[in-house]
């Protein structure tokens, strides 16, 4: 077990010139190419300036907010080396919104692309601990300040070494701060280990079978864990090739898979919806996707699974907790999300009483669906140290909450599990979902108690 750097770094080593990343423009083409030994440089330049030129240091939170683009990348991995943790900020954040996110998770430098320039402007005057912004894009576009807060471009950073920083970085130090739960009320900072990201990974190779001449496409942001975990570290922990795509369109999706070799994808919320609505095109078979990691997968799979050409693999995983339940890509079984995954112990608990463990009773051979009394709340066991949620940061009360007395971390989820050994999905408990985003109902407690009524 360690960082996914070290495999960047042995990628570097062992195939210099295979590409580790592409990067397509909105239209949907691909116009930047890196390989692994021009990643692992840019990466040691950019984490070299970093800690040289601004002083970031271990634990230290370096920002992101960016569409998908190669500083994105680049910048993850560099904030990797440098031993700080990194904050990817959602796109969708503005306002008080996006100026509580810098300013509540101590950040000291922000990465933003043209796009976000605007709108970290309009908020300058109530950002409180950023020591620099560098802005990606043409250099002489790049105010000297924004604010107060000195700006630059982000090529001044590749003026740095390409020497590894060797900074020692381990599995148990913490790897990121991903604000999540925030539709309503203030969003939550999750805080995670490397050791987190290397189980996600593992798990994914082991149980998908990710090859080194997969190349593996993403739609959805790197600001998400999605992104992040099942296309940019798996690319690197199975030597494949990842390629990232700055927005969503359904009408050119499998023309942009087609284009570029994608032979693995993932689907997050509606997107599977939006695909089967479009019109039908050249290119809805014409291509070489193998499958798709969908969450939810669509209400008609075996439809949708023709229609396209391809195979769903059904999952469940959260920003806390990682991927504790994955299909096989040979199961059949529709409708449920597989298996436990190893480093986790799964129960499920009555919400009425969860002392109380519901053991498998239903099975899906015989009944189509469970009766309530197989159905409860999923608690989720770590099995192995430094892998799920380190804390909600600067939030005691709700880190103490997260997990009972026995490790168990209450997913809010009600699932049930059969005898045939898979867990299936049955819904939300208190939680509410919003234009894809969890949205916590102790959260918007919290807010409409602030009102003077």
């Amino acid at each position: 077990w360690k960082p996914m750097t070290k495999y960047l770094e042995d990628g570097a080593v062992n195939y210099p010139d295979k590409p580790m990343f592409k990067i397509a423009n909105t239209e949907g083409n691909v116009v930047e190419t890196y390989s692994y030994k021009e990643t692992n440089d840019k990466v040691n330049q950019v984490a070299n300036g970093l800690i040289e030129k601004v002083g970031v240091k271990k634990g230290d939170k370096v920002g992101m907010y960016m569409l998908n683009c190669a500083e994105f990348v680049l910048s993850i991995l560099a904030i990797h080396k440098t031993g700080g943790v990194q904050v990817p900020i959602n796109k969708d954040e503005k306002g008080e919104r996006l100026a509580y996110v810098i300013n509540y998770s101590e950040m000291v430098v922000l990465v933003v692309d043209p796009s976000g320039l605007p709108l970290i402007q309009e908020i300058a005057d109530q950002l409180e601990n950023l020591k620099v912004v560098y802005v990606t894009g043409e250099p002489s576009e790049v105010p000297d300040k924004i604010g107060d807060i000195a700006a630059e471009p982000f090529n001044n950073l590749q003026d740095f070494p390409t020497d590894n920083p060797n900074v020692d970085v381990k599995i148990s130090d913490k790897e990121r701060c991903m604000f999540t739960s925030g539709t309503t009320g203030k969003p939550k900072g999750v805080v995670r280990e490397h050791g987190g990201v290397v189980l996600t990974v593992r798990a994914y190779l082991q149980q998908q079978g990710i090859r080194s001449d997969d190349i593996m496409m993403s739609v959805l942001s790197l600001g998400h864990a999605n992104a992040q975990a099942m296309c940019l570290f798996t690319s690197i922990g199975a030597g494949a090739t990842a390629v990232f795509f700055p927005r969503f369109s359904a009408s050119n999706f499998f023309k942009w898979a087609h284009d570029c070799g994608a032979t693995i994808t993932n689907f997050l919320g509606a997107v599977s919806e939006y695909l089967w609505s479009a019109k039908p095109g050249d290119y809805d078979q014409k291509h070489n996707i193998r499958f798709v990691l969908a969450g939810p997968a669509p209400k008609n799979i075996k439809e949708f699974e023709e229609r396209f050409n391809l195979k769903i693999i059904e999952g469940y995983g959260s920003t806390e907790m990682g991927m504790p339940l994955w299909k096989y890509a040979e199961d059949e079984r529709a409708g449920s999300c597989g298996y436990v995954v190893d480093g986790y112990y799964l129960e499920i608990r009555n919400p009425e009483n969860i002392e109380q463990v519901i053991k498998p009773h239903w099975d899906p051979e015989s009944e189509k669906s469970p009766p309530d009394s197989a159905k409860g709340l999923l608690f989720i066991r770590p099995l192995v140290p430094n892998t799920t949620l380190n804390e909600y940061f600067k939030d005691e009360r709700r880190t103490r909450e997260a997990f009972d007395d026995d490790g168990f971390f209450n997913s809010d989820d009600i699932f049930a599990a059969g005898t045939d050994g898979r867990y299936y999905f049955q819904g939300r408990y208190s939680r509410l979902r919003v234009s894809g985003e969890n949205v916590d109902p102790i959260a918007v407690q919290d807010y409409a108690l602030e009102h003077p009524a």
